[in-house]
């Protein structure tokens, strides 16, 4: 088990490598800056996305190192599995070790390496300097924004779900 902050610290050193400075954070150029190809297809509908590291996907997806996502899954959706699914590599996978993992469509309860993945994505698509930032831009217009407004806006700039954005606002102790 990783700490939070090693967590943390790690989404924070990818987006330094990467040269995040805005917002929304492009996700697919960090992967592929990393050897790790995106690709959209549509899959069973229980599963929102897969990661996999090993010689034998070159044949069908001419790279050892693929993320996959479902085509089917609305695009903010689809960012924070492909943050996930990176969160996989960077956090856990050994090295000279193959790697496979999956996000399911039904969320059960975050334990583990599931919920640390969660957590890497969470700060690697909405740093916690860039969110700060957003809101005072937008307290800067709206000085009284309702907590509601706080979500839907941090939502739309960032271009993740409502309810990524509130978990974020919380986990920041910002609502």
């Amino acid at each position: 088990m990783l700490t939070k902050a090693k967590i943390v610290q790690k989404a924070n050193e990818i987006c330094e490598q990467n040269n995040i400075t805005h917002y929304p954070v492009n996700i697919v150029d960090i992967c592929n800056a990393m050897g790790i190809a995106v690709y959209e297809q549509y899959l069973p509908s229980k599963v929102a996305g897969f990661i996999g590291v090993d010689d034998s996907l070159r044949e069908r997806y001419h790279t050892d190192k693929v993320i996959v996502v479902n085509l089917a899954d609305r695009a903010v959706r689809r960012r924070f599995t492909i943050a996930h699914e990176l969160a996989h590599y960077v956090l856990h996978k050994k090295k000279d070790e193959t790697l496979y993992a999956h996000r399911d469509v039904i969320d059960t309860p975050q334990r583990g390496i599931e919920r640390e993945a969660n957590i890497f994505a969470s700060n690697i698509l909405m740093p916690e300097r860039m969110v700060r930032d957003a809101l005072e831009e937008l307290e800067e217009r709206d000085f009284f924004a309702a907590f509601d407004e706080k979500i839907r806006y941090i939502a739309n700039e960032f271009k993740v779900s409502k309810e990524a954005a509130r978990v974020r606002l919380q986990d920041l102790k910002i609502i």
